[in-house]
């Protein structure tokens, strides 16, 4: 019998080709989620920065929408929001808001169901500082 001429590489061909789709999906989504991961813990970062600036410009001014205005000049990006409705003075001072942080990934910022997932809200608290 010629092996040679029997053996034309199909198997190996397609198990390869099934081992290259396997990782190239494994990867977008590891590659996602550690986006949206670290978008989470700069978020995060963004939003106790945000909160720090608010409650130390509310403490000199004792204005509600200077504070506010303080909290979005400290946001480093377009893509991260304070809504109004969300960011409260509370009576001792405290400040208290929602960032809300829009994450750019491979895939699932494009697939309408997953939106969802792209859309990072973090939540902060700033009491004022004594002396």
């Amino acid at each position: 019998m010629d092996f040679a001429r029997r053996d034309n590489g199909s198997i190996v061909i397609g198990w390869l080709t099934k081992l290259m789709v396997a990782t190239a999906i494994i990867g977008l989504v590891l590659f996602d989620s550690l986006s949206i991961g670290a978008a989470r813990l700069g978020a995060s970062d963004d939003a106790n920065t945000a909160a720090e600036a608010a409650s130390s410009d509310f403490r000199q001014n004792h204005n509600v929408q200077s504070a506010y205005q303080a909290a979005l000049e400290t946001l480093p990006s377009d893509s991260e929001t304070i809504p109004a409705r969300r960011f409260v003075v509370q009576p001792d001072g405290t400040i208290d808001l929602v960032l809300h942080r829009t994450t750019t990934t491979l895939v699932v910022h494009r697939i309408g169901p997953l939106k969802k997932y792209a859309l990072v809200t973090v939540h902060a608290v700033a009491a004022p500082a004594t002396l």
